[in-house]
């Protein structure tokens, strides 16, 4: 079966997996079968159409170019802005639209324990057959690397195994390592990575969000690691991951191009960059079949486990995180002390990297972008202090710091302006074991 025709067989499933739970209802009561079961993206999120990251002093500079379209709250109908406009406000967005295609559990005791700080079994067999199995590109289904040297578990590690091919020893991805010098539109880029063959073989494809955000290192600009890509590029990056409302031509999509893109100058990612907009690209292979570009993500089976009170394991990151989050907002430099002296269970918790942050991001929905079942409101909205802080000041622009809003999961650091879509003064802390 051919690629494209494997895409169409997924999207199929998908549908008849959203229909099936929607008349099945989940067994969480009627309330939680809505948020769980509906199909998301009608109502909420927003784009920056036109915000070109003012705030990025260094990136900016770079010559990067295209528009950081992020977020912003607006509710279902309230239209794109104009490119080039300073976007879209709105009032509300939370819509109430649930896990579109999330198979997760409503709570039954998972695996427990803790991955530790040695990266819960990295590049291992039953890792890499694992993430072959669950049936999403658009998921972690591998433990999330983080920088090499951060200090944080599962320490990134790459391997050349000859051919212009790099592999990741973590999630078992396999990696060009030298990608073309031309920026390719959207469907230009699909087609290039469609049509590449690469050390003996011919299945690459051009990668989601959470797989372009699995290389993204935060700690340096470029924002990758260029022992393991020598010769690597700043400026946007595209990827496969086309944003939900623009799937459904809905809300602030209705009209609209956007698919998700990185900034590999600093790492921001924006769900909002338009596909016409040409960019670089880096391709992917491995971890079996997923969804098609233009199909929403679809969850892998039995994702999420409740392991204690108010505890919430991933089964496929291996994550632990609080279900619940701060009191309040607060400075970074209050964050990581607030997850050091959390004490839920009786258990260590530590301030998550943008990266594992990431994970949480479900592209099927916004406003929020999060399994609504599992993390019960999560706040959101740019514009405001509804952040959630990652662990690390951003590279070269410190004291600003990483963090992620659930409007539609882009990320960011706040050193934009007063009234600029990444200007913060607090955000959230969620906090991760």
């Amino acid at each position: 079966m051919n690629r494209s025709n494997r895409w169409v067989l997924r999207a199929t499933l998908a549908t008849s997996t959203m229909a099936a739970c929607a008349r099945s209802g989940m067994a969480l009561g009627l309330a939680l079968a809505v948020a769980a079961c509906s199909t998301a993206g009608d109502t909420g999120g927003s784009v920056d159409a036109g915000d070109r990251g003012d705030a990025l002093t260094e990136s900016a500079a770079s010559g990067t170019g295209g528009a950081l379209a992020t977020g912003g709250a607006s509710e279902a109908g309230a239209g794109a802005s104009d490119a080039g406009s300073s976007g879209i406000t709105g009032s509300g967005g939370a819509g109430g639209a649930g896990d579109a295609g999330t198979a997760s559990s409503g709570g039954a005791p998972g695996d427990g324990g803790s991955p530790g700080a040695g990266g819960g079994g990295a590049g291992a067999p039953d890792t890499c057959s694992r993430a072959a199995a669950c049936g999403t590109h658009k998921w972690a289904c591998w433990p999330m690397p983080n920088p090499a040297g951060s200090g944080l578990p599962n320490p990134a590690s790459y391997s050349d195994v000859g051919g212009g091919v790099v592999r990741d020893n973590v999630t078992c991805l396999e990696w060009q390592q030298s990608p073309p010098s031309e920026a390719y539109t959207w469907d230009q880029a699909i087609r290039y990575c469609e049509d590449l063959t690469l050390g003996g073989h011919s299945d690459w494809r051009l990668p989601t969000r959470i797989e372009m955000t699995s290389i993204v290192d935060f700690t340096r600009s470029p924002a990758i690691d260029t022992a393991a890509f020598p010769g690597a590029r700043g400026g946007f990056h595209k990827t496969s991951s086309d944003w939900i409302l623009t799937i459904r031509q809905a809300g602030a999509g209705a009209g609209r191009d956007y698919a998700w893109a990185f900034n590999m100058s600093d790492g921001i990612v924006s769900n909002a960059y338009s596909k016409a907009t040409a960019a670089s690209l880096r391709c992917v292979r491995g971890d079996g079949e997923g969804e098609a570009p233009s199909s929403p993500a679809v969850a892998p089976p039995d994702q999420y486990a409740v392991v204690s009170a108010g505890e919430v394991m991933d089964k496929y990151t291996g994550l632990i995180w609080q279900q619940g989050y701060s009191p309040t907002t607060m400075s970074w430099a209050d964050a990581a002390s607030y997850c050091e002296t959390l004490g839920l269970n009786d258990h260590a918790w530590r301030l998550p990297s943008i990266r594992e942050l990431a994970t949480l991001v479900d592209e099927a929905q916004v406003a929020p972008s999060i399994n609504r079942a599992m993390f019960p409101d999560t706040q959101y909205g740019a514009r405001s202090n509804d952040w959630y802080w990652g662990s690390h000041e951003a590279a070269r622009n410190a004291p600003a710091a990483w963090a992620l809003n659930f409007d539609d999961g882009f990320t960011g650091f706040n050193a934009g302006a007063s009234g600029k879509w990444n200007y913060f003064t607090e955000a959230w802390v969620k906090c991760v074991r």
